[in-house]
């Protein structure tokens, strides 16, 4: 016989436990006469576990099946002085904890027959209908990637007219993973769909794509266009576990901080070019981890980082208007988002990014305000401000798979010094500022950008101040992290590049090598490729004849994926740095 647990938990809507509540539990199937099971709270509000027959788990791990994978029961909570309360339709898996929590809304003194019971009705699990969440985001806005304390959701589509409701993160996370995905399956399946699931919903935070568009939450449970929320519903013990473990990570692409777009279906009725969940069960139970899974759909270059900036969920528009004559990061934001929509929108016009709004700026401003058909005065009100940001992220791609994805551009120092032991953004801007640094400087190692300050991430620093004369202790403090900012500001404007530069004799030649290109330098760099491919498999050789064809290009992009580089097949100078660096180092260890 097939059965799952269920455990209770009852409180007041201030969270303090309720003791001795009445819990009638019935079979949600009202055609089946089976015996009601009463249990009581104890002095935490919790039952103990409850043992339910259900089907075989067996139902829930066949893509084929289409009959519903788990039992549902129907729960009536009696408590005095509280409003009787009713949770149904509560699923029961085999072999899983099933967890529901009720919290009772106090009896009004004039509580007469006709009051309405407290409701709560789970929907029927649609797993197997999940849709691909693939509906374009808007806009980078906020400078720091917020992991929120609560968030607010819309209970239906965009512009329907049911209500928000605010829960905690954790609640919302939880409730997502019980909604789209199925408890019994392998643990490495479950961490892969809860990445993804965090990271699509951090998303939609940094870009601001709700606000933006003048509503008053942060995500909707449809999952036609998000992801399924169903408010109080209840959860699973291996879901939830997973959870609050890594509610605070998510997924990123190298260089970048934007939380990745994670699109993901569920594989069965529907695909699309994201995550299979399906396909991640399949993967998993043939023994890939959770992040190989997550690699095979989104990229070897993937990662998860992690932020430890847990705090409620900011707005960017800086609280009045932006006009000529106003200074700071604000206008510098604005500047920078201006010039990207000018390569679609070329009347626009490029200004400097140098956080002064003159005449240029005012210009820009004004053009943008005419062709988006808002009030043309140049003044960066909040309108202007989010039509700024949807049409920024529009252009970028910043809320699809395929996102250009976001730059660090406030690099400021945080306030605090970074070290070894320290995980988060931090950290992984420190990261791309050290690899910057290292294409220009054989004596600074890279390292990965996974936000994770360890031994390789305190070395490099070391290595950096010894080059630019700082104290050598290896934590970034005010001046090291200043200096940092410095250089690579300094590389993205061509000027004052460091000097730790290769040998004159194998300097990058001038011009960038792409498809098409001939010659010894070719030649060159097919060489390098061809001696990397024997320490890193996944560098394809090539024929080193001269010849930048097709072959040589995907080496390229190959390696630039390999070692954090923007991966577009074209040997520049950043590339041909990084490249020579790496066959140096092969060279110094006696391996080319």
């Amino acid at each position: 016989m097939a059965t799952g647990r269920l455990q209770v938990r009852v409180t007041t809507q201030i969270i303090l436990p309720l003791a001795n509540v009445q819990i009638l539990i019935t079979e949600a199937d009202t055609s089946l006469l089976l015996e009601q099971k009463t249990v009581t709270t104890n002095s935490d509000g919790l039952t103990d576990y409850i043992e339910l027959e259900t089907v075989d788990k067996s139902l829930s791990l066949n893509p084929g099946n289409k009959n519903l994978p788990y039992r549902t029961y129907n729960l009536f909570i009696y408590a005095p002085g509280f409003i009787q309360a009713e949770a149904l339709g509560v699923n029961i898996f085999d072999g899983q904890d099933t967890l529901q929590w009720i919290d009772l809304l106090p009896r009004p003194a004039n509580f007469g027959n006709d009051f309405e019971l407290d409701s709560r009705r789970e929907e029927a699990h649609k797993q197997y209908d999940v849709q691909p969440h693939v509906k374009e985001g808007n806009q980078r806005v906020l400078q720091r990637v917020v992991i929120p304390e609560n968030i607010t959701v819309h209970l239906g589509a965009p512009n329907s007219s049911a209500r928000n409701v605010t829960v905690p993160f954790r609640t919302y996370l939880k409730s997502v993973a019980a909604s789209e995905i199925y408890p019994t399956w392998p643990q490495q399946a479950l961490r892969a769909n809860i990445y993804a699931q965090i990271s699509f919903v951090l998303n939609r935070i940094f870009t601001e794509w709700y606000l933006s568009r003048g509503f008053d939450f942060d995500i909707t449970n449809s999952p036609s266009y998000d992801q399924k929320y169903v408010h109080n519903r209840s959860t699973f013990e291996s879901t939830d576990a997973i959870v609050e473990e890594i509610f605070n990570e998510y997924l990123v692409k190298p260089g970048r901080i934007d939380p990745f777009f994670a699109e993901y279906c569920d594989g069965r009725s529907v695909t699309c070019k994201g995550m299979s969940q399906w396909g991640s069960k399949a993967d998993a139970e043939r023994g890939m981890s959770a992040i190989s899974i997550l690699r095979k759909y989104y990229g070897n270059d993937i990662r998860i980082t992690e932020s430890n900036n847990i705090a409620p969920i900011p707005v960017s528009y800086p609280g009045t208007p932006l006009r000529e004559g106003s200074t700071g990061n604000s206008v510098r934001v604005i500047q920078a988002q201006l010039n990207r929509i000018a390569n679609d929108y070329p009347s626009i016009g490029k200004v400097n990014v140098d956080g002064v709004f003159g005449a240029t700026t005012t210009a820009a401003v004004r053009r943008f305000q005419q062709i988006f058909d808002l009030t043309a005065d140049g003044v960066v009100g909040k309108r202007t401000w989010y039509k700024i940001s949807y049409i920024y992220v529009s252009v970028k791609k910043l809320a699809q798979l395929t996102s250009e994805g976001e730059a660090i551009q406030d690099g400021s120092y945080p306030g605090v010094a970074v070290r070894r032991g320290d995980r988060g953004i931090n950290v992984q801007i420190v990261q791309f500022y050290l690899n910057q640094t290292a294409v220009y400087v054989n004596s600074i190692k890279p390292v990965e950008i996974d936000g994770n300050f360890g031994a390789a991430t305190e070395n490099s620093v070391r290595q950096f101040q010894e080059y630019f004369n700082l104290a050598q202790d290896g934590i970034v403090g005010q001046a090291t992290w200043e200096k940092m900012q410095d250089i690579y500001e300094g590389i993205q404007q061509g000027v004052n590049v460091p000097e730790g530069t290769p040998p004159s004799s194998e300097a990058y030649p001038g011009t960038p090598l792409r498809v098409g290109s001939r010659g010894a330098n070719v030649t060159k760099i097919q060489n390098w490729l061809n001696d990397l491919s024997a320490v890193y498999p996944d560098v394809p050789a090539v024929n080193a004849d001269g010849v930048f064809g097709p072959l040589t290009e995907n080496a390229v992009l190959a390696f630039q994926s390999r070692f954090n580089l923007a991966a577009d097949g074209i040997v520049g100078r950043i590339t041909w740095n990084r490249m020579y660096t790496e066959w140096q180092n092969l060279v110094a260890e006696g391996q080319a």
